[in-house]
């Protein structure tokens, strides 16, 4: 409302009309105003219950979504922890497995001690092993003379 402000009577002088008249115009307009904001304001509130409604059933659907949501991670959780127990239970099954293969492989080691100890005390020793020189002298023997050098030639002798 721009302008300049006035009473009912300056009005009046000023359009040649009684105070009266232009009050019941003024009282006219805002009532006729009045009418057209409330229409307004009833066509909004009609608009907005129809998209009021429509977000209530995107509401209820996207609850619907997220139960079921819940209910898929409730049971994946379960899944999760049933998998869980189970490799515990294999990891277990495997430590014992293991302790019980280092044990086997111990009371191995230890039997396989005492055989090897046994079994040298009772074995012969190993008899020295022989050079070609040794052999074609014959001077490597305990207990034995060297042969003579000139019975055979030295070539027959490096191939005994």
């Amino acid at each position: 409302m721009d302008g300049k402000w006035m009473t009912y009577t300056e009005a009046a002088v000023r359009l040649g009309v009684a105070p009266e008249a232009v009050r019941e115009a003024h009282i006219a307009t805002l009532k006729t105003d009045l009418e057209r904001l409330t229409a307004e304001l009833a066509g909004e509130r009609a608009g907005r219950q129809g998209e009021v409604e429509l977000l209530k059933g995107q509401l209820v659907t996207e609850r619907e979504r997220a139960d079921r949501a819940v209910t898929d991670l409730t049971g994946e959780r379960a899944a999760r922890q049933a998998d869980q127990e189970q490799l515990a239970a294999a990891r277990a099954a495997a430590d014992r497995a293991t302790a019980e293969l280092v044990e086997l492989a111990k009371r191995l080691a230890a039997i396989a001690k005492t055989q090897t100890s046994a079994g040298t005390a009772e074995a012969e020793p190993e008899p020295p092993q022989r050079s070609k020189l040794g052999r074609a002298t014959g001077i490597d023997r305990p207990g034995t003379a060297p042969r003579r050098s000139r019975a055979r030639p030295w070539w027959r002798r490096l191939a005994d």
